[in-house]
This record gives structure tokens, sequence and C-alpha cells, in this order.
């Protein structure tokens, strides 16, 4: 979507984020960079657990700043705590201390709205109904800018915790994928990077024996690694950078990725227990540099329990445990645009 389209109320705010997070979130904080009246970026953190409320508002500001152009910033919380009986609202501090921190770096909180999945209202009122009445969750649904997005074509995953259908293939495919990967252990990742170029530049449903041949190229971790970078560009080589691509510093090519998520999907179907973990891991990591931290966590545990200690989920679950926000997720000029 190219063309910008005009928020003209709070609903119309809360519309727009499940389009530009491509889910509905959940514990989740959501900040939306201003720049005089435009939005900017959209940034998705886990509410706070841990952290003190200071170095949570830091941690948060910090991702802020890669936008220089914000003038201000809108805050959406989505929870269903409900904090201290005392206070006006749940993580009452954490909001008071990001107020504090974003005043003092020239970029104020312009408006903030608390959405549990009953209602949304006000979250810096006093906490006084007459001051911050709760409304239905239908009147984002209902806005003239969902109406918009929905016209232009824009979608989005409706639960973000949405699990894959277990495997009812033929009980002879582990022991084709087990040949299959011996032939590839001996063939090299030349063969693996060929049967992947085809698979993201062609339409239409994957061949049988081609699902197959990638789901075997996902068990081989220096194929698998080789999938990785070419996703993210297929001129890209594993010695050019694994790490800063993993934690999202490479802006990838975005419709790669799309079509990678969509393949992905496609094997998971065609894919045993215990060889989905590679597929899981995947389409959790490109959803992690699209900012889709809640589909990213649900889809390494899936992993995890499809293949216990598989190594790569573990890796990237500790990553997103520190609160690493991908660098392209948080640059309005690389951050994910939904293709439509």
């Amino acid at each position: 979507m190219t063309d910008s389209v005009r928020a003209t109320g709070p609903a119309d705010v809360l519309s727009f984020i499940p389009h530009a997070l491509g889910s509905v979130p959940r514990e989740s904080f959501v900040l939306i960079t201003v720049n005089n009246g435009r939005l900017g970026a959209t940034l998705r953190v886990d509410v706070p657990l841990a952290p003190t409320p200071a170095m949570y508002a830091r941690t948060v500001a910090g991702h802020l700043a890669a936008d220089p152009a914000t003038t201000s910033v809108l805050l959406a919380v989505y929870t269903d705590q409900t904090g201290a009986p005392e206070l006006p609202r749940p993580f009452h501090e954490h909001i008071e201390a990001l107020i504090e921190v974003l005043d003092e770096a020239g970029t104020p909180l312009k408006d903030g709205w608390l959405v549990t999945s009953s209602h949304w209202q006000n979250l810096l009122c006093d906490g006084q109904d007459d001051c911050c009445p709760a409304y239905p969750l239908e009147s984002i649904t209902d806005s003239a800018l969902n109406a918009e997005m929905v016209y232009r074509g824009s979608a989005y995953n409706q639960d973000p915790g949405a699990t894959y259908t277990p495997y009812t293939g033929p009980a002879e495919t582990e022991e084709t994928i087990i040949a299959a990967i011996a032939t590839q252990m001996i063939t090299g990742t030349e063969h693996a990077e060929a049967l992947w170029a085809h698979a993201l530049t062609s339409n239409g449903p994957i061949p049988e024996q081609d699902r197959i041949e990638l789901l075997a190229t996902l068990q081989i971790p220096t194929a698998r690694d080789m999938v990785l970078c070419t996703i993210i560009d297929p001129d890209l080589k594993i010695a050019d950078g694994a790490g800063d691509l993993l934690i999202g510093k490479v802006a990838p090519d975005w419709n790669r990725v799309d079509k990678a998520q969509e393949r992905a999907r496609e094997l998971i179907n065609a894919a045993p227990t215990g060889y989905r973990a590679p597929l899981l891991t995947l389409i959790g990591w490109t959803d992690f540099l699209k900012g889709r931290a809640s589909s990213a966590s649900n889809h390494f545990t899936q992993a995890s329990n499809d293949s216990p200690g598989f190594r790569l989920a573990e890796l990237l679950t500790g990553v997103m445990n520190l609160g690493t926000v991908a660098e392209i997720a948080k640059n309005p000029a690389t951050a994910y645009k939904p293709q439509h």
C-alpha cells in the first residue's frame, strides 16, 4: 500500500495497528511515532515483566530513536491484566517512566489507550468512569480507517497463536526424507540452493518430490543456514555475516520473505512430527524481522516442542528474551510493509 490513510480519532489509530503488525497484539505495548501529525513507525514490545520501570522506558525509547523524524508518540497497551487496585491503570509505573523519558527526548506521549479482550478506553486519564468510558471493540473494526484498509486489500491474522494441524500424510514419508538427506549430504548445498531458488520464484503448489527435497535441505544445518541467507537476498552468502542477518541488521527483499513464509506453511503440512522445527523457526524468525514478536515467539515454542533442544529456535528465543527488536523493524525505511 503506497497511498496514505487518514486517522481522525482513536478508533482509527487502533484499527491501523493490527494492519501494520499483521496481527492483533496480545500483552503488548504498541508505540507509533508521529511526525507533525503523520503516523510513522509502529513498534511492538512485550508488556513489562521483570525490568524496572526506568530500564524498560529507556529501552523502549531507544528503539523509537531509530526514527529521527518523530515529533510525538502514541501508545496502545494491549492487556487483560488489571494491575494494583489502588492504581488507575495496569503498568502505571512503567507508563509514567515512559512518559518522563519521552518528554526528555523531545518526543512527548501525545495520547494513549488501553485495549483489553472486551473493550478499549483512554489510558492517560485518572481512571474515573466519566473521564475515560469503556468503548466496545466493535468500534475499532467498524472504524472508517479499518474499512478503508480492508477495501485496499489489507488483512491480518486474527490469532497470532495459531497452530498447525497434525501430519496425516503417508507413513513412509520419514524414510523418504532420510534418504533425501543422505543424497544431499553428498551433493552439497548447490542442489539445495537451486531447489529453494525455484520455490521462491515459482507459482502454484510445490510438486511432491520437491517437497521431500526441500524438507531434507532444512534438516542439514549448512544447507538450512544457506536458505536463511538467500531468503533475505539471493546473492548473500553465510560468510557475509550470519549474525547480523539473524538479529535483523540486514534489510531483506520483503517479497522473498513473504514467499518463503508461504512456502514454509505449505511444507509444514507435508512434514511429519520431528521435521517441522526448521520450518517453524523460519516462520518465527521472519516474523521477528517483521516486528511480529508474539507470532515469532509462538513459532519458536512450537519448534522446540516438535524437536526438543532445536538449537536455532533456542538461540532466537534468547535474542527475543533480551528485548531485542530487529533494527530493520525500527527503521521506517526498511520496516516491513504488507504487499497488496
